[in-house]
Order: C-alpha cells, then structure tokens, then sequence
C-alpha cells in the first residue's frame, strides 16, 4: 500500500515536462517536495513502529496479573513514554503532508509553526526518551530489553526525520517565498 502511494504521489508531484530549462528551474524544488513526501510517510512508519512495541510491552505486563513489580511499572512508564513519541510523530507526519496541499497564502503561517512544533517535539522526544533508556538500564528480561532497544532506535530515527524535516520546510520557505515575503508578516 505504501509502495503504491508513493507511486501515486511521485506522479503527482514530479510531473513530466517537455521543456528542459522549465524542468531543470523546477528541479530542485520537486526534489524538496518528494523529500517532504518521504518524511511524511517515514513519520507515520516509526510511529506505528512504536505502537507496536508499545503494544507487545503492555501485552506481556498484562498477563502478569496481580502485583507489579518495579520491572513491570517501569516497562508500563516506558510505555506511555512510546505512546506520547508515536502519537506526535503521527499526527506531526500528517500535518507535514499537509504543508504541500495548502494555498501560498496560508503556506507560509504553517510552514513557520511546523517548524515550531518540531522544534518543540524534539524536546518533547528527548525528554520521553529519559524513561525509556532508565527502563532499559534496569529491566532484566532479555525479550523487553530487546523491545526496548527498537523502541530507543525508532525514537532515534524520529529525532533525526523531525532534523531532516525542519530543513526541508525551510529550504521550502526560502524557495517559495523569498527573503522579501518572509519577513512580512501574514495576515
């Protein structure tokens, strides 16, 4: 399904041109497009990555029934810490996506406050990650630990998509805009 949505939206977005010095003036601003595209679609795969380890977390503490123990809870905190990551980087996916649907007169208040929010999910995903890498340290059993470390790899892949897709809006904002119109302020 993914295959064939990325198949769709490159048709979409890199449409054929038969004149080459319009096809190489919108060059670089189709690959900044597909690039957005991609992190979008990156986004919504880590956090249903995560969703998953969450899941098979709170799977295994559920079938221990009666009196957690400090393992258990750290592995239920560590949980709820997988959740909140996921549950950003998905809806942070989408809006992403929605940056190319948007007029130019609305293009440039969200392009600004996505760059905003990621800057704040960063921190958010830095500061949920404390939890999980304590867990990690202390939790014994081996099949949780291993959880745990593709929980730490899909987060850290996260941070690096949120990176990536801070300079790909500003690169975006740049092209589309120009200095002059950025500094102006919209309406």
């Amino acid at each position: 399904m993914k295959r064939i949505l990325i198949i769709l939206l490159s048709f979409i977005i890199l449409p054929a041109s038969n004149l080459p010095a319009v096809q190489q003036k919108n060059q670089p601003l189709q690959a900044t497009t597909a690039a957005l595209v991609m992190q979008s679609l990156q986004l919504g795969d880590k956090a249903q990555q995560l969703f998953g380890i969450k899941g098979d977390i709170l799977k295994i503490v559920k079938e221990r029934e009666g009196n957690y123990t400090l393992q258990e809870d750290m592995m239920i905190d560590a949980s709820s810490e997988m959740r909140y990551i996921a549950t950003v980087a998905y809806f942070e996916g989408n809006l992403l996506g929605a940056v190319l649907a948007l007029k130019k007169e609305f293009k440039l208040h969200f392009i600004n406050d996505r760059i905003l929010e990621f800057d704040n999910a960063i921190k958010g995903t830095i500061s949920s990650l404390q939890p999980i890498q304590v867990a990690h340290s202390r939790i014994e059993d081996r099949s949780i630990k291993g959880q745990l470390d593709r929980s730490l790899r899909a987060a850290g892949e996260i941070l690096e998509i949120y990176r990536k897709s801070i300079e790909i809006l500003r690169r975006i904002k740049e092209r589309e805009f120009g200095e002059e119109e950025i500094r102006q302020p919209v309406n």
